[in-house]
């Protein structure tokens, strides 16, 4: 049996350990506080509990011309997830002292139809891991520019760029996706877009659709 004193010796261990967890979650808690803008409501399906979004700015170049995005993207396919939001791989790193530090979702998509592609991407590829800029925590997702997660099954032309870890992300926002089932205002941008914001979306998918005779 344990003398008293290396009972009460591990009790302090364990309390200081718990102690430290607190702190560094409530500096977590604060930081993300400090940087982003919260939102009430989520944007997710239904069946998908999330209560509240945080949003961060990151920043990232934005085309609006489809010839542009065309020219810069190396990857362009029609694809589809097949997992819902909550089922995919989020990653979310964190600094030292608890502050986050990136974070996205590893979203497995079927493809369908390559559009364009890099000289070493297979022609017959049917399935790849692109990288989202959105995570999920319990019931906090995290968004970079507002950006609103692919939907399990909605067949999209999708937007790809390879990073320096040889992984494709999806690029250009929100800009970078667009369903061939027409604009759904829930799922396709924010629920706070403007009606202006609406319209240029339209524009665009209507630009990107005659580009790849997709109407």
């Amino acid at each position: 049996m344990l003398s008293k004193e290396v009972k009460s010796d591990r009790e302090d261990e364990i309390m200081s350990f718990f102690k430290r967890k607190v702190v560094l979650v409530s500096l977590f808690v604060l930081a993300i506080s400090a940087a982003a803008i919260a939102y009430a409501n989520g944007q997710s399906k239904p069946d998908v509990p999330i209560h509240k979004v945080v949003n961060l700015s990151a920043n990232s170049l934005t085309f609006h011309e489809i010839d542009k995005l065309d020219a810069f993207a190396e990857l362009i396919v029609i694809g589809y997830t097949t997992e819902d939001f909550r089922d995919r791989e989020h990653v979310i790193t964190a600094f030292d002292d608890g502050t986050m530090q990136s974070f996205h979702t590893n979203t497995n998509i079927k493809i369908e139809k390559i559009l364009k592609k890099p000289k070493d991407f297979p022609s017959d590829q049917i399935k790849l891991t692109i990288i989202e800029p959105v995570s999920l925590e319990g019931d906090v997702k995290y968004t970079a520019d507002d950006y609103v997660e692919l939907q399990k099954g909605d067949k999209s032309v999708l937007f790809l760029m390879k990073n320096t870890f040889g992984d494709y992300g999806l690029i250009n926002d929100n800009l970078g996706k667009f369903s061939l089932e027409g604009i759904n205002n829930q799922y396709s941008l924010p629920q706070s877009s403007t009606v202006q914001e609406l319209s240029e979306y339209e524009t665009f998918r209507d630009s990107v659709m005659e580009k790849y005779h997709l109407n």
